[in-house]
């Protein structure tokens, strides 16, 4: 076994649980791989972070690639410098400070709600920013952001003295196996995705790897914040936030066996950001 990986025992026990990106059969270790014998390839562990990520968009997953994608927004803070400077952003300003604390509370109380998780997934995990809350409701925290530096910053300086590891994979293809984690968390995420295509195949793969729950943030098009941005548009032609509704949540959730337990906003005005929690059906 890799040393890396003999290093963090909590992640070598990971391994029944994923699935290759590509064709979601399952993977092995390999000397300081992982290996996908369906197809063959190769996905190599560089300093204990499995490098999973598939980049690209809709024509990914079989749907014709639109005009607009997030594939320059996946590109971001691959350097550990870039991501140094971003969290020290969060860190600095008394208004996203502020912010992060609401938000701690919002995600303390949404799982209060659930039974404590074995597993639960960080998606994207950035720096860290949500790792201390998330911790006390989970055995195992998994870190996960399509940025490897922001993977990196959170294993330098996010520890929180639980079972961690990290990794680096796509929101629109997580490489878990199909209802293998008890829950998965995606803040912060679906409103840098700019068609309807992107903000549903992440949905629908957070329900797809969730046996239990789905905690995830979108920016409501009902909002008081973007009924602002939406009249103040003739006069400054600012480009539309990318949204969704508590409906279309509401509807994507049951299509893939769940139900939208809650939708509390991060803040009435000041925020146009709400908090879903999407809970499967038990068969």
């Amino acid at each position: 076994m890799n040393d890396d990986v003999s290093a963090n025992l909590e992640w070598a026990s990971l391994v029944p649980l994923l699935a290759c990106p590509g064709c979601r059969q399952p993977l092995a270790l390999t000397g300081s791989a992982l290996r996908c014998a369906a197809e063959d390839v190769l996905y190599p562990i560089r300093d204990g972070i499995p490098m999973l990520a598939r980049f690209g968009s809709a024509e990914q997953w079989g749907d014709t690639k639109p005009t607009e994608t997030s594939e320059s927004y996946q590109k971001s803070y691959q350097d550990m410098v870039d991501a140094t400077q971003y969290n020290k952003m969060y860190a600095e300003r008394w208004s996203k400070r502020w912010t992060t604390r609401r938000e701690y509370t919002l995600l303390s109380r949404l799982l209060s709600t659930q039974p404590r998780s074995t597993t639960l997934l960080d998606l994207p995990c950035g720096g860290g920013r949500l790792s201390s809350q998330l911790a006390p409701h989970t055995d195992v925290l998994i870190e996960s952001d399509i940025a490897l530096g922001q993977v990196q910053y959170g294993r330098k300086f996010g520890l929180v003295g639980a079972k961690q590891c990290w990794m680096v994979a796509s929101g629109f293809h997580i490489p878990f196996r199909d209802a293998s984690l008890d829950g998965a968390v995606c803040v912060r995420l679906n409103h840098h995705l700019p068609t309807p295509e992107e903000r549903e195949r992440l949905v629908r793969e957070l329900l797809r790897v969730a046996r239990r729950f789905v905690i995830m943030t979108f920016f409501d098009y009902h909002s008081l914040k973007n009924l602002g941005r939406r009249l103040r548009r003739p006069f400054d032609g600012k480009p539309p936030k990318m949204t969704m509704t508590v409906e279309h949540v509401r509807r994507l959730a049951r299509e893939c066996g769940a139900e939208l337990i809650a939708w509390p906003a991060v803040l009435l005005a000041g925020s146009g950001h709400r908090y879903a929690l999407m809970v499967k059906r038990q068969t």
